[in-house]
């Protein structure tokens, strides 16, 4: 599933997350829905991401 998945793209997903974890917490008075759904989406992006963090270094780990 992260075969193809480069640094540049480990590195944009994270700021992506980070960026709706803040959108979450800026709309969490007001909208809580719109709040919700940010925050859903960036756990999800988050998980995601680590994910294939951890499966670069394996793989990084195995080149050598």
């Amino acid at each position: 599933m992260f075969k193809h998945v480069s640094k540049f793209q480990m590195v944009s997903s994270f700021i992506m997350a980070l960026l709706g974890l803040s959108q979450a917490f800026n709309h969490w008075g007001e909208r809580i829905f719109l709040s919700l759904f940010f925050l859903s989406g960036s756990i999800l992006l988050l998980i995601l991401t680590i994910m294939a963090l951890i499966d670069y270094r394996k793989r990084q780990i195995s080149k050598d």
